[in-house]
């Protein structure tokens, strides 16, 4: 099975596990194990965290997920209105705890824009 997915929900953590889970069913149709579907998932909770301005309460998150031979690609994108560039300590702290989690990802801290990629 393969296909596109958009979930589209207000910027705040807590609607962060409507993403995830729509990462957790992709990746699921797509064959991945136990342990590739978590990984996914928590890389998918770590993005939140990651692209979320805690200082503008308000906007949306957007994540785009493309699923197909074996692959599920993800675009994850923060519209808070002023937003600041995401902070380095925060691009590291992603770095060392989802960098491993995916194939490859990529980040534009001044968009607050994010993609990944995870294989089966």
């Amino acid at each position: 099975m393969s296909g596109d997915v958009r979930v589209k929900v207000p910027a705040a953590p807590k609607y962060g596990r409507m993403a995830e889970i729509a990462a957790v069913h992709a990746a699921t149709h797509q064959g991945f194990s136990s342990n590739e579907i978590g990984s996914l998932g928590q890389a998918i909770k770590e993005a939140v965290l990651l692209l979320l301005d805690p200082g503008q309460p308000n906007g949306s998150m957007e994540f785009d997920f493309q699923s197909k031979a074996g692959i599920v690609t993800v675009e994850a994108h923060v519209e808070q209105g002023e937003s600041k560039p995401i902070p380095h300590n925060k691009i590291d702290r992603f770095e060392s705890t989802a960098g491993s989690l995916v194939d490859s990802w990529k980040l534009d801290p001044d968009e607050r824009r994010l993609w990944l990629q995870k294989s089966a």
